[in-house]
């Protein structure tokens, strides 16, 4: 995986996840519902940007990033692909 990549899938997937769930933490509270769910929809749009950015940076295309439509499933399959840049610096 390519380096310039790497900080930028670590950013997308983690503050994804740690943002949705922030975010249906505050949708379960009755008076911050709608908060909660535009917090936790932007979390998952970043945790696709994050596998698209993961999905790049082993020399694929950043449209297998949809696979993170699929949430911590669709990451495993990202992270079973070939990377095609092993062998780079």
């Amino acid at each position: 995986m390519l380096k310039e990549y790497a900080r930028k899938t670590n950013i997308g997937v983690g503050f994804g996840v740690i943002t949705q769930l922030i975010g249906r933490a505050l949708a379960e509270q009755g008076d911050m519902f709608y908060l909660g769910v535009a917090i936790a929809l932007a979390g998952f749009s970043l945790f696709i940007w994050g596998c698209a950015q993961y999905a790049r940076g082993k020399g694929h295309s950043p449209w297998f990033g949809a696979l993170g439509l699929l949430s911590l499933l669709g990451l495993l399959v990202l992270f079973f692909l070939p990377d095609r840049h092993k062998h780079a610096s």
